[in-house]
């Protein structure tokens, strides 16, 4: 009976703290993802100056342990035309440093 009141007071002191550790996980998660898609968009906007941005999306990823790559597919408009492009990015997932970027518009 001792115990379960002490897990239970241990539960309510803890529980906010296990809590507020989660959200912060998953803020740096989304950090780190806004980096990359930004760097999607600024790469095709090089590409394509007088677009503009009309959807973004990350298409897939892969991790391994030198190298990974991220792709996005972004939907662009320039003037009357609607067009979209795939940006993909190679990096070292240690340091973050952009091996290589390939902007190819999407065949129509």
């Amino acid at each position: 009976m001792k115990y379960g009141r002490i897990m239970i007071i241990l539960s309510l002191l803890l529980g906010p703290m296990i809590q507020d550790a989660k959200i912060t996980d998953a803020r740096v998660f989304s950090i780190a993802t806004d980096q990359w898609e930004t760097r999607a968009v600024k790469e095709a906007k090089k590409r394509y100056p007088l677009a503009h941005v009309l959807f973004k999306q990350k298409v897939w990823d892969r991790h391994r342990e030198k190298e990974s790559v991220k792709q996005y597919h972004i939907t662009l408009k320039d003037h009357s035309k609607e067009f979209g492009v795939f940006v993909t990015i190679s990096y070292n997932p240690y340091s973050n440093k952009v091996n290589k970027v390939i902007v190819v518009e999407e065949y129509s």
